[in-house]
């Protein structure tokens, strides 16, 4: 935002408003829809008796459940099956989505108070909405009749709790389809994750149900056992927080050392560096690496050549040939990167092993250690292919940079010898949507919530161009000092 507009007041987004009104109507629809259904329910398996204790019960217990929330494979699940399950047996199947839509408005209203936060209508509306998930259950115990609870019905718990994931997911697509907003592209692995927990905590809300057939209320039980789980999971948020920072301290830490290799040598330490970074996020997604790898992965693109720091800088700055002595001196920069980042410890240290390897080559042939295959840290395998297509594609002073086609077939024609044959393949998927001029910066993985995070932007010039001040900067200096 330019200056000048800095102290005008923000123009009401227009688009954002039409969009909430248009998903309350939409979720006081499915509200509608909901209770019409309960109806229908009602009709083909007619309430006799209606334990209004179960009802309040059920309401109170299941607006706590909801508040004990954790992280699963990047998800956040509940523990409400420990309350949801006991109230199959305790309350009509008909009348299970209506106290479902009733627990959540009450957990929308605790939540709000807890946190306190004004209270929006069109929140709550999303909340109560959301009790779709009862349907499923419903309608499985609807079909199959009223039965007391026992461990002999285990098969049809997995069959309802399917059921009341079904629901949930498929209410959910069609409510943001009809408010016109982007569907939910939930990763498998985050369904996985959500059903793992509901079937995990299911037979556990089965024996709450038989131990509390005299009373629904005696499922409060529960409650220290959730209370302590809510406990632990925010230690666990709270180490994840703490990891999140520690990670941004060490890819501080390694953008420092770049900056201080790229003063000595703008090449080494600026384009080069950046475009191995991008690349090897590339071929990493490609593998399908976790994101622990990703992130040492990425680190090691970043460090990779930081033991020239230690190389003089007539030796790496040299505009001829080296000679032998000069070359064996350069043959020990992986070595000393190694060093360096041991020193420093931590993730940095489990970096070392990589940089150390980045020379080596797949045949053996290659230094410090002459390893060879699968002995190569893959990650080291990875940076080696994207370091040497990066040099090939780069203007040098004594030679025009290659092509992408060109460098493709010189890593072709050097695989397996010198190079890896899966990464070599990796990194051709990779760049098959690159331009062919000017890569971009991918952005650093998320380490902590299991997910490779890394999107492609426009690399920052700010990092060169401070760098290019510094000799204007060391001059100023002199001439106060003077």
């Amino acid at each position: 935002m330019s200056a000048f507009t800095d102290d005008l007041p923000p123009r009401p987004d227009t688009g954002r408003q039409v969009t909430s009104a248009r998903s309350a109507v939409v979720d006081a629809a499915a509200i509608a829809l909901l209770v019409a259904l309960c109806g229908v329910l009602a009709l083909v398996a007619p309430l006799h008796e209606i334990d209004v204790g179960a009802v309040a019960g059920g309401v109170v217990l299941y607006a706590i459940a909801w508040q004990v929330s954790f992280t699963v494979r990047g998800s956040t699940s509940t523990a409400l099956q420990l309350i949801f399950v006991p109230m199959w047996f305790a309350v009509p199947p008909a009348l299970l989505p209506l106290v479902a839509v009733a627990g959540q408005l009450a957990a929308w209203l605790l939540q709000s108070r807890i946190s306190r936060r004004p209270l929006r209508g069109f929140e709550g509306l999303a909340s109560a909405a959301d009790a779709w998930h009862a349907v499923g259950p419903a309608l499985v115990l609807t079909v199959v009749g009223p039965s007391a609870p026992s461990m002999a019905l285990l098969p049809l718990l997995v069959v309802a709790a399917a059921a009341q994931l079904a629901a949930y997911t498929l209410a959910g697509q069609l409510r943001a389809l009809a408010s016109k907003r982007e569907l939910d592209q939930l990763p498998a692995r985050v369904i996985g994750g959500n059903a793992a927990v509901d079937l995990t905590l299911a037979p556990l809300g089965l024996v709450l149900a038989t131990v509390a057939q005299q009373s629904y209320w005696a499922t409060a039980g529960v409650l220290p056992l959730l209370a302590l789980v809510a406990k632990f999971s925010g230690e666990r948020e709270r180490r994840i927080v703490h990891a999140h920072e520690l990670a941004s301290a060490y890819r501080g830490t390694a953008s420092l050392m770049c900056d201080v290799l790229e003063a000595d040598d703008a090449y080494t330490g600026g384009e080069h560096t950046e475009g191995v970074v991008e690349m090897a996020l590339g071929v990493g997604r490609e593998l399908e690496l976790d994101a622990s790898r990703m992130q040492l992965l990425e680190l090691g693109a970043l460090l990779h050549d930081i033991g020239k720091l230690r190389v003089p800088n007539e030796i790496i700055n040299k505009p001829g040939k080296l000679t032998a002595e000069e070359w064996e001196i350069v043959k020990e920069h992986p070595a000393h990167g190694e060093a360096m980042l041991l020193r420093v410890g931590g993730v940095l240290a489990e970096v070392a092993p990589i940089v150390r390897g980045h020379h080596e080559r797949f045949d053996g042939a290659g230094y410090p250690d002459c390893l060879a295959g699968s002995a190569i840290p893959l990650e080291a395998r990875v940076i080696t292919v994207c370091d040497s297509f990066s040099a090939m594609t780069t203007n040098r002073s004594y030679r025009q940079a290659m092509s992408h086609a060109e460098a493709i077939a010189e890593l072709h024609r050097c695989t397996p010898a010198q190079f890896d044959p899966r990464v070599v393949d990796a990194l051709v998927t990779s760049l098959e949507d690159a331009p062919e001029e000017g890569l971009r910066i991918a952005t650093p993985v998320h380490p902590a919530y299991g997910t490779a995070g890394s999107v492609a932007g426009t690399a920052p010039p700010s990092r060169r161009a401070r760098l290019r001040q510094l000799p204007e900067r060391r001059r100023n200096r002199n001439v106060a000092a003077a």
